[in-house]
């Protein structure tokens, strides 16, 4: 243990040692006493290494030009650490693996963070920063998130949150037999839930292009809850290009990859058995090769894991999980399933034999059915006797505020469906259960009676952020969070489900904030429990794309179309429908299409109170994908996956203000008003 701190040391002395030698000599006058001053510090280094590291400031008194290392910070919340924490930590490495040096470090706060330091990794600081700037971006609750980055010329970290329960490999393989851990068929079918929800998220993510490119146990941690999370996530392609002999073809790695490797992730669960021998192991043992040779009629026998076989109940659901491993670990890529799929199977196999969606066990009982499998203890009398407020009559039904004796509060929705037939119903909730996404509103449990229909959610504090009180106090960052965050939500949305997935009630009021400040998406999936769109024209004005009017068919094009109006509403502070000088109501859309076209349209499209910000470039550009939302035909309007790499694109132009303030402001009347519209 002592050598690994001893590690530690070196690194984070090392870091500020290179961090003030670099800004010395780079001086524009490098003047013999500097020189010197570096000469003389730097063999001091090496006698601070042997000593523990509690008196930086005596370390850096000597350089008058010193760079204070700074860690960047990446995430939502407020910094509460910084790099002197850091280097007053005690740590230790838990990790060596193809991209660097993995450490545990506990910081005198009490905060405990995982650093990993990279090697192999040689590019510019902008670089550096644009590839953060990308993995920032993947937000779900099943990837591990970066919480910031340290970049120097030497050296590079990054930051993430310590999962205290270890990773999947440690809980599977342990270093010895009796240091593995007890880990049932629940816990393992959670894990693999929550991994493959979050490398199909990763998946669908700028256009469906981004690739994981290093699934294996070692980069799967549990969260509190014992769902998979991924973490590790765009180091491969940092370190791609440089073809280090240990890094095997990692210049191919793709989305097929990613399922490969994650069948081996779902045979290593269900069997036990590591993928590669144990350091040391003169064994040539292939996992996959050994389960291939064994006949499924043999599985149980000879294959599963022992620990597992003890409940008979679970062996159906053990096979169909083995099925779809050795699906995706297909030898010809073609022949591989599609994350999404094999989500779709986890998913379903998950609710095999559960017992949570029959109506006769809620009826008897009157227990709301919470789907975290925990037992809440709250039931449908406790929920309706509970102090209420009216939130708002929807489209398909009456919310409340509930506030139960214990100070939780949950959202109740009461459905208002008419003729609902309770297969529907269980199938729909099923899939809206499933849904597991920041920016998508959490169904926390149901009810089903055949004269009562029950959804709770979470409740958001902040509730819908468009045209309440708070739209008032919203600045341009914050406009430009929702619709990052909504529009997120819904490509996930679209991204599920074979046939397509469809939101179907796309509007300003199913928009809240989530905790980290980014839009959410509420009311998801409830247009299925219903054939008809039953919508009321009055509500929908403004949102339904025209197509539905005329076809009474919901789409993901139509989705696009309400999200679109969101967009508009977001950037005019106008809502859906508007009422001229002369009377008139007109849709938002038809509103700024007239005026658009008129000389002097931006002081009356753009919202006032945006007219301070400086970044109008980025405000012409969201407007830009809006109108490309609102298109007339379904054909013509972008996916919801190109809408979101656009939003993100301009939020992250948005965060530069520095530089933008030193480039010309953007002149409205420059502006050619004909590049708003799409090609119709």
């Amino acid at each position: 243990m002592s050598r690994n701190y001893d590690n530690w040391e070196r690194l984070v002395a090392a870091v500020l040692r290179k961090e003030q030698l670099w800004k010395l000599f780079h001086e524009d006058s490098r003047s013999p006493s500097l020189r010197s001053e570096a000469s003389s510090s730097t063999s001091s280094n090496f006698r601070y290494l042997d000593s523990p590291l509690h008196d930086l400031s005596s370390f850096s008194s000597s350089f008058p030009y010193q760079v204070q290392p700074k860690l960047v910070f990446v995430s939502d919340s407020t910094p509460v650490f910084d790099f002197k924490d850091l280097l007053y930590s005690s740590a230790e490495v838990i990790g060596k693996g193809t991209v660097g040096i993995t450490y545990k470090a506990d910081m005198d706060n009490g905060i405990t963070v995982v650093v990993k330091q990279l090697k192999l990794v040689s590019m510019s600081e902008a670089e550096f920063k644009r590839h953060m700037e990308l993995v920032q971006n993947i937000r779900h609750e099943n990837v591990v998130e970066l919480r910031a980055y340290f970049y120097s010329k030497d050296e590079k970290l990054m930051l993430y949150d310590h999962f205290n329960k270890g990773s999947v490999h440690a809980l599977l393989h342990g270093r010895s037999f009796e240091n593995r851990a007890n880990l049932d068929w629940e816990t393992r079918k959670r894990i693999a839930l929550g991994a493959a929800r979050g490398i199909a998220h990763i998946h669908t993510q700028s256009g469906a292009k981004l690739v994981h490119g290093n699934i294996k146990a070692s980069n799967i941690f549990l969260d509190s809850q014992h769902y998979g999370c991924v973490s590790e996530y765009g180091l491969t392609n940092m370190i791609s290009r440089y073809h280090a002999p240990e890094v095997n073809k990692t210049e191919n790695v793709t989305q097929s990859s990613d399922v490969y490797n994650f069948g081996i992730l779902l045979l290593e669960l269900l069997t036990r058995k590591s993928p590669r021998p144990a350091t040391g192991s003169h064994l040539n043992f292939d996992l996959v090769m050994w389960i291939n040779s064994v006949k499924r009629k043999e599985w149980i026998s000879k294959v599963f894991d022992v620990d597992l076989l003890k409940n008979h109940a679970i062996q159906d659901q053990m096979v169909n999980m083995m099925q779809i491993g050795i699906r995706c670990v297909a030898k010809a890529p073609k022949n591989r399933p599609k994350m999404s799929t094999v989500l779709k199977t986890i998913e379903d196999i998950n609710r095999m034999n559960t017992g949570n969606y029959t109506s006769t066990a809620v009826n008897k009982n009157n227990k709301l059915v919470f789907f975290d499998d925990l037992d809440h203890g709250h039931d449908l009398d406790e929920l309706l006797g509970s102090s209420a407020a009216l939130l708002g009559k929807g489209t398909f039904g009456t919310s409340y505020k509930a506030i139960l004796g214990n100070g939780i509060s949950f959202l109740v929705k009461r459905l208002k469906i008419p003729n609902l037939i309770h297969k529907e119903f269980q199938q729909c909730i099923e899939l809206i259960g499933s849904l597991r996404h920041e920016n998508i509103g959490k169904l926390k449990a149901y009810f089903y009676s055949t004269d009562e229909q029950i959804l709770v959610y979470d409740y958001y504090v902040l509730e819908s952020v468009l045209h309440g009180m708070y739209r008032s106090s919203l600045d341009w960052e914050e406009r430009l969070r929702v619709a990052v965050g909504a529009a997120r939500g819904i490509a996930y949305i679209h991204a599920r489900g074979e046939p397509e997935l469809v939101h179907g009630n796309i509007k300003a009021s199913n928009i809240f904030l989530n905790r980290q400040q980014f839009g959410c998406v509420t009311d998801v999936g409830l247009a299925m429990l219903t054939s008809q769109i039953i919508v009321p024209a009055k509500q929908a004005a403004g949102y339904r794309a025209p197509e539905v009017t005329h076809t009474n068919k919901l789409s993901q094009a139509s989705d696009v179309y309400s999200f679109g109006v969101v967009l508009i509403e977001l950037v005019s502070g106008k809502t859906s429908q508007i009422t001229t000088v002369d009377g008139e109501v007109l849709s938002v859309v038809t509103w700024i299409q007239s005026i658009i076209r008129e000389e002097d349209w931006g002081t009356e499209v753009l919202d006032s109170k945006l007219l301070t910000y400086e970044n109008k470039e980025g405000m012409l550009r969201f407007l830009q994908i809006a109108m490309h939302c609102v298109a007339i035909y379904p054909e013509h309007r972008p996916k919801m996956a190109e809408v979101v790499r656009i939003l993100e694109e301009i939020s992250v132009i948005s965060t530069r203000l520095e530089d933008l303030l030193s480039k010309p402001t953007l002149s409205m009347e420059s502006t050619k008003f004909g590049s708003i519209f799409p090609t119709q």
